[in-house]
């Protein structure tokens, strides 16, 4: 599954998804959480931001996912976004947009339960609105 990233809106779209799936609730002990959690969000960008490198990073999320950090349904969306990705700079900019998705998302304490049929940014929007 490649995903054509051609503008900043197909970023958001992208970006919107994953963050969706790395805030969908899983079993974790006794309580549900994020499948992912907002310090490995973090950790994407930092990672990124310090070794600049697409590849690197592509190892290092298939590293955390083996590690149970990231969730199989994330990684496959966010390794399917980065690993066609030339551009260091949209690298970024994609995981800078999951990164303030997934805050504003956690942030608002929005059941992503509800957001079952948003799958682009623009969706995204409307349903906040309604909700603020």
């Amino acid at each position: 599954m490649t995903q054509v990233i051609k503008t900043d809106t197909d970023l958001l779209d992208i970006a919107t998804r994953i963050a969706i799936s790395a805030l969908t609730p899983v079993q974790k002990g006794r309580e549900q959480e994020p499948a992912v959690d907002s310090n490995t969000i973090n950790n994407l960008l930092a990672y990124m931001q310090s070794r600049k490198s697409i590849k690197e990073l592509l190892a290092y999320i298939l590293r955390q996912t083996g590690r149970g950090e990231i969730d199989r349904n994330t990684s496959k969306l966010l390794l399917s976004a980065l690993k066609d990705l030339e551009d260091i700079n949209k690298a970024l900019e994609l995981l800078g947009y999951v990164k303030w998705i997934y805050e504003t998302l956690n942030g608002l304490k929005i059941d992503i339960t509800q957001l079952k049929g948003v799958d682009n940014f623009q969706k995204l929007v409307n349903e906040l609105v309604k909700r603020m």
